[in-house]
């Protein structure tokens, strides 16, 4: 499975447990359709053990990170490699996200 997820604060933190492939973000995806049609807006997708990134798999997760947004959600990163947030910062997803260095700090930003 791509992922473990749990409720915290009213926030679903998702961990995501591999690279951002095309595959395991079409598994991601499913899931936070799941998650947003029972309402749940505020989602973290831990990315620790994230090593890689194509290009096709961040496509997938924009097109959720705008369903999210348009029902006045948002998904949040944190515990990102450094190769992992090069990757988002070149092709641009990296300014489109907010990203975080740990849990605690990116709950609290749904907090503000």
């Amino acid at each position: 499975m791509a992922y473990r997820s749990r409720t915290k604060v009213g926030v679903d933190i998702l961990r995501f447990e591999g690279d951002l492939s095309v595959g395991e973000m079409v598994k991601m995806k499913n899931r936070l359709t799941r998650l947003l049609n029972k309402n749940h807006k505020n989602m973290l997708l831990d990315l620790k053990r994230a090593r890689n990134v194509e290009l096709a798999g961040l496509g997938i997760l924009v097109d959720r990170l705008r369903s999210v947004r348009a029902q006045k959600g948002d998904i949040k990163l944190f515990n990102l490699r450094p190769e992992v947030r090069n990757a988002l910062n070149i092709v641009g997803v990296g300014s489109l996200m907010e990203s975080f260095a740990s849990e605690e700090e990116a709950l609290r930003s749904f907090a503000a």
